[in-house]
């Protein structure tokens, strides 16, 4: 019995991950009191910020984009990592389909702007990853 319902209950807690939205008002009340992570910090700890809603400053996307699930996109998010010369941190993103175009308009090459971006961290439970699903993105200070 435990045999049968164990794919099961994984299949359903994986598809809700990606089916249940986040509600823009939640991320946006939650934005004043919402901590600021580098890629390079969180890159380190990811999973120890599962389920929190988050912001992250980056300096540019990966250029590669994968499509994933049907309205699920993969990507990531990179920046210098200041204690290795030449070596960079990233942390890997799901993108919805209706925001890829907006995730495509952030640079593919290190600049020297910051991006914030928000998001929940998360975990898919058929791939066993953990990633960022993307909320928002906006230039904060």
């Amino acid at each position: 019995m435990k045999r049968i319902l164990l794919p099961f209950v994984c299949a359903l807690i994986a598809s809700n991950i990606f089916a249940a939205p986040i509600p823009y008002d939640d991320a946006k009340k939650a934005r004043g009191g919402m901590p600021i992570y580098d890629v390079v910090t969180l890159s380190r700890d990811l999973d120890k910020h599962m389920g929190e809603l988050i912001a992250v400053r980056c300096n540019f996307r990966g250029k590669d984009i994968r499509h994933l699930k049907p309205n699920w996109y993969e990507s990531s998010i990179w920046q210098p990592d200041p204690e290795k010369k030449g070596k960079f941190a990233n942390v890997r993103v799901m993108i919805a389909k209706k925001d890829l175009d907006a995730f495509k308009s952030m640079p593919t090459a290190t600049s020297g702007d910051a991006i914030i971006v928000h998001g929940r961290v998360e975990h898919d439970v058929e791939a066993h990853f953990s990633f960022l699903r993307l909320v928002s993105r906006n230039a904060l200070p």
